[in-house]
């Protein structure tokens, strides 16, 4: 049977009728049904996002507290370490020395001007004797130790004398071609002597105190034509980190502990010579028994007689050879017509001498790291390396390219050997 379009019509009618209604009624459960799960879906997103919200306001909050308390300890360790960490030497105020003007610009020391003294480093003292050059330094390695070694004015024939725990500081040849010399150790300093017969020496420690108490970093030595041994106690400060580190704890304390000691082979008696020193870095004697020490804080150089007893720096028949240094003088030596030669470890700080009344600043940087203690003494490239005062008055400036502390000199003939901390070879300049 065919059916119509009326039919059709009809039909569709009817079952629209029948079922409409619940279709529609499942279409409305359906949607409401959406509905409901769309607003579960986003109550749980809004409490996740509340919680999460909550979590991060807490997380906040305990960093905030953490970093309150970071910011707390990391002051207070500041302040610790700065101000209230115990220190080994009291802090003293002083006045700064005068400024004097800088005398002219001298020879610098050109590169290649070297010896290169591979194996070793951080050389602190020099002499000339009988064509060789006798030198105090530092092994280059991990096992460290300190050895005098030798070796001709054009770097060859290299060898070592001797050799000694700690570092070598300073050392002479006494008439009988003995040699004396002061060594630095962590615990503290001592004289000794070595015989030395051209090929060799055996060593003996003479004096390592002085009325009881223990040498703390004794510097140099310089040996009169009597055969008394004059020798320097740079400052009653510790070096267990070095010597360069206790002249630079001596500079900021300012304790003026150093002191000038004579010993007599003959009667095996000590007597002091000069006290008082802020920093008794350097020493030499002349032929006619004038004995020239190097005082690193007041930047000048006592000039007192070699027999003279018991002084004080700056003190009656204490004179003053140089005054108003144009840096921090060290070692110092003498030529055959007087000239006296004064190496510079440092630059002059002028942060240092505008707080010298202040103890508290100096105290901090005295705590401060070796490293950043470094930083804070340097002698820059291109600054004054040392200085040849002659006997009538005439000043010349010996300037270099390289920088760091000049740590040792030694005038011969028309050469000036110096040394510069931490490098592996000998500069020299002509004058």
């Amino acid at each position: 049977m065919r059916i119509g379009l009326v039919e059709l019509l009809l039909i569709l009618l009817i079952a629209a009728l029948s079922i409409g209604p619940s279709a529609a009624l499942w279409v409305e459960r359906w949607m409401r049904r959406a509905q409901r799960s769309t607003a579960a879906a986003a109550r749980r997103r809004a409490a996740q996002e509340a919680q999460r919200a909550a979590e991060r306001e807490e997380v906040l909050q305990r960093f905030q507290k953490l970093s309150i308390v970071f910011v707390f300890c990391a002051a207070a360790a500041l302040v610790w370490g700065l101000v209230l960490r115990p220190i080994d030497v009291t802090v003293t105020p002083y006045t700064a020395p005068e400024i004097q003007p800088m005398p002219d610009a001298g020879p610098t020391a050109e590169s290649g001007d070297v010896l290169s003294v591979t194996g070793w480093r951080d050389i602190s003292c020099i002499w000339e004797r009988d064509g060789w050059l006798y030198f105090a330094a530092q092994a280059d390695t991990r096992a460290g130790g300190a050895a005098l070694l030798r070796m001709r004015e054009d770097g060859s024939g290299l060898s070592s004398i001797l050799t000694a725990d700690g570092e070598i500081t300073g050392f002479d040849f006494d008439p009988d071609g003995d040699i004396w010399y002061t060594v630095v150790t962590a615990s503290g300093g001592a004289l000794c002597r070595a015989g030395y017969d051209g090929w060799g020496a055996a060593s003996e420690q003479i004096v390592t105190q002085i009325d009881g108490t223990a040498l703390s970093c004794p510097t140099a030595v310089a040996v009169g034509a009597d055969g008394s041994v004059y020798f320097t106690d740079a400052a009653a400060v510790s070096p267990k980190h070095g010597v360069e580190s206790a002249l630079r704890t001596e500079l900021v304390a300012h304790t003026g502990t150093g002191s000038v000691y004579v010993y007599d082979p003959a009667a095996r008696t000590v007597q002091t010579v000069l006290t008082g020193a802020a920093g008794a870095s350097g020493l030499a004697l002349d032929e006619n028994g004038t004995l020239y020490v190097s005082d690193l804080g007041t930047r000048c150089v006592w000039s007192v007689e070699a027999s003279a007893r018991g002084l004080t720096a700056g003190g009656r028949n204490c004179g003053t050879a140089l005054t108003g240094l144009p840096g921090y003088p060290g070692a110092l030596a003498l030529d055959e017509d007087g000239t006296l030669y004064i190496s510079y470890r440092w630059a002059r700080a002028d942060w240092l001498e505008n707080h010298a009344d202040s103890t508290l600043l100096r105290g901090a940087a005295l705590r401060l790291s070796q490293t950043m203690q470094q930083n804070l003494f340097s002698l820059p490239a291109g600054s004054i390396r040392a200085e040849a005062a002659a006997p009538g008055g005439g000043r010349l400036t010996i300037s270099g390219k390289k920088a760091g502390s000049t740590t040792a000199l030694c005038p011969v003939g028309s050469r000036l050997y110096l040394a510069i901390s931490g490098e592996t070879e000998l500069n020299w300049v002509r004058i």
